[in-house]
């Protein structure tokens, strides 16, 4: 591994950290707790990134599905 996919790797797992500070408001998610809030739709949207960058970070090491 060279030090561009070492510093790649670290900056996604210190990303994965930083949401545990939105863990509660995650889990209301999860739990079926929907409201139409500018803040939920914010939250909604910033998890569907995290996903899609996941995504495309595992295709991009040909990790399989």
């Amino acid at each position: 591994m060279g030090p561009e996919e070492l510093q790649a790797i670290a900056a996604r797992d210190q990303f994965w950290s930083s949401l545990r500070t939105l863990l509660p408001e995650i889990e209301r998610l999860a739990d079926g707790h929907v409201e139409d809030s500018p803040h939920r739709q914010q939250l909604t949207q910033l998890l569907a990134r995290v996903v899609a960058a996941e995504l495309k970070f595992r295709a991009e090491r040909g990790e399989s599905e």
